[in-house]
């Protein structure tokens, strides 16, 4: 194992030493005002991360034009000195916390929506050609427009300047404009901003001259660029490392990542694939310039992988991005050997598939507190009566349960009647693809409980009567959502087939087009086993995000899984996978104690269901 050290070691940018080597990336989150100001949600948000260890935070998208470049939603904007005030208070509150800020320069181009420019205008590109992801068909700029947008970067990168940013980043990468000005797939220009390398890299190129002038010879400045678009036509690495000589010069870092919204998989990472994927392309990065580089790529699952890049030169700083959505404190955590009690990402993209595609601020599913970091004193706060509380399921919901609870002063104990924490996290780690992510996610239930003095009583099955119930003050049942029906005559329960585990060369039907069915489905194909799986006319993983239930249907089809509509005559040993409801059964117990539904079993089926529902009734025992 790879010594961590290295990776708390000080590193320069430019003028600006950096306390360790880790880097939040920027996330958007929607925590800024409907008209971009900052908030009092998104400075604790940031606060928290800054304590959590990072030595610099790259503020989430930046809008240089709000009327047509904004990303979706309400990004923070910088494109009037008005909007100066605002962002001087967050950087201070970053500041105060020890930790460096930089402000993201972004102009989203055609990767935008008609309905989110002012008027309806529609976007603007270098050519008059629609983004596959998006689908509208932008206007193709004029070259009279052109020098207008390099001055809103230049009076952007100076207000950054201003409000006491430590860096301005130019966003460069992930297919929005000046991506798309790179890219021989997005502009078919025929005058000088087109056609040639050279041409394309002309605007780019105007972006950042235009940036450090405006910034002075000295002040930090980043370029995030994506390396490669993996998109067919898009721009290969070759070009892309090419272009990061080109304005080397002008820039103190390269922050590098790949792909376009036409190439998701690649931005978002997911269960599956390998962390640290991107590092030997950092390398050749890293090898043709004489700046430092930010890498990315789950890193906060490849810490050792990243260590001996650091070690070896080719790596510098490593970006944190999602990972910091589900513990901010991972990096003081890891310092000091507490890796057990890091809350790692699962990489499930509900927070970006699931939340901010649908209009909402940003969640984690298993993060709770994320978003309502300004709101924890008071939800935290230790009670003055100490109560007894027992909670019924170990499971994502009994967790926050006792979690919150246990922070919030009270004595705390846990009845989980399996043999370990988890509950069906468990069973979704029998899929072997994701079982480092769910296997972690259980142990650090346990660990955290632990460390916040819970009791933990495993292998024990509580049912009304059970005198462990006698003498406590609150009950919280937290025993998981139940079947919108029994599985069907003959056929074996999916949570039941996971349990069993699968035979090689058996053949498996599997009924249902839910994530449970899709676990099964997986599993059973990753033991040698020939699986169907019969969705009933749904389809598949429709109680998935859709980024995660498309990246689930090609794992299935690479792992050989036969997917159809309908099957007259099942192959082999038939499994059912019903969908979940909420179970509103009551228990009725005797004595005085307060009893109070949680997670699944009161909201319904999902994880974030269980770990909302479990987070708020815990913050009011």
């Amino acid at each position: 194992m790879t010594n961590l050290d290295v990776l708390y070691t000080p590193a320069k940018i430019g003028r600006l030493t950096l306390k360790n080597r880790f880097i939040q990336s920027p996330m958007h989150t929607r925590f800024a005002t409907e008209f971009g100001e900052v908030s009092p949600q998104i400075t604790s948000y940031l606060q928290e991360r800054a304590r959590g260890g990072v030595s610099l935070i790259i503020l989430e998208n930046t809008a240089i034009d709000w009327e047509i470049g904004r990303a979706a939603g309400n990004p923070i904007r910088i494109d009037q000195d008005v909007f100066i005030s605002g962002l001087s208070d967050l950087t201070e509150s970053i500041h105060q916390e020890g930790c460096l800020i930089a402000a993201q320069l972004h102009h989203a181009g055609r990767q935008n929506g008609i309905g989110n420019t002012e008027g309806e205008v529609g976007p603007v590109a270098p050519s008059a050609i629609a983004s596959a992801a998006i689908g509208d068909v932008p206007r193709e700029l004029r070259k009279d427009e052109l020098p207008k947008i390099v001055e809103q970067f230049a009076k952007a990168a100076k207000r950054a300047v201003d409000a006491g940013f430590d860096m301005v980043e130019i966003h460069g990468s992930h297919g929005y404009l000046l991506t798309q000005f790179l890219s021989p797939q997005s502009n078919v220009r025929t005058d000088e901003y087109g056609g040639s390398f050279e041409n394309r890299a002309r605007f780019p190129l105007e972006v950042v001259q235009a940036v450090r002038d405006a910034v002075g010879p000295d002040f930090p400045v980043s370029y995030r660029v994506s390396i490669e678009e993996r998109t067919p036509g898009g721009m290969e690495i070759e070009e892309g490392i090419e272009f990061c000589k080109l304005i080397e010069g002008l820039v103190d870092v390269f922050n590098v990542t790949v792909a376009t919204y036409e190439s998701m998989d690649s931005i978002f990472m997911m269960q599956g694939v390998e962390p640290g994927q991107l590092l030997p392309l950092i390398a050749r990065v890293r090898a043709s310039i004489n700046k430092p580089v930010i890498g990315i790529s789950r890193l906060g699952w490849a810490l050792e992988a990243s260590a001996s890049a650091v070690e070896s030169g080719e790596l510098d700083f490593v970006g944190l991005a999602r990972t910091q959505l589900t513990d901010p404190h991972l990096v003081n955590k890891t310092q000091v050997g507490d890796d057990a009690r890091v809350r790692r990402c699962i990489a499930c993209n509900e927070c970006v598939g699931g939340f901010l595609f649908k209009g909402w601020r940003l969640h984690c599913v298993i993060n709770p507190e994320l978003g309502n970091e300004h709101r924890l004193g008071a939800l935290y706060q230790i009670q003055p009566k100490r109560k007894k509380v027992g909670i019924i399921g170990g499971g994502p919901a009994g967790f926050e349960v006792a979690r919150a609870a246990a922070l919030r002063g009270h004595k705390v104990t846990v009845f989980e009647a399996n043999s370990k924490l988890g509950g069906q996290v468990i069973e979704s780690g029998k899929v072997k693809f994701k079982s480092r992510e769910m296997d972690a996610y259980s142990t650090f239930f346990g660990e955290e409980l632990k460390h916040l003095g819970v009791d933990i009583r495993l292998g024990v099955k509580i049912t009304e009567d059970s005198p462990e119930l006698d003498g406590l003050d609150e009950i919280i049942l937290a025993t998981g959502a139940k079947r919108a029906g029994k599985p069907m005559a003959g056929a074996t329960d999916a949570l039941e087939a996971l349990s069993q585990g699968f035979s090689k060369g058996q053949e498996y039907t599997i009924i249902g087009s839910n994530a449970i069915a899709l676990h099964v489905a997986a599993a059973a194909a990753e033991t040698g086993a020939k699986a169907t799986l019969v969705t009933e006319g749904k389809n598949p993983g429709h109680d998935m995000n859709p980024i995660l239930s498309g990246h689930w249907n090609n794992i299935l089809k690479s792992l050989g899984v036969e997917i159809v509509d309908s099957l007259k005559i099942p192959k082999g040993e038939v499994i059912h996978s019903p969908d979940w409801v909420a179970d509103e059964t009551n228990w009725k117990i005797k004595g005085k104690a307060k009893v109070t539904s949680a997670g699944s079993k009161a909201m319904g089926p999902g994880l974030f269901n269980a770990t909302k529902s479990g987070f708020w009734v815990g913050t009011r025992v």
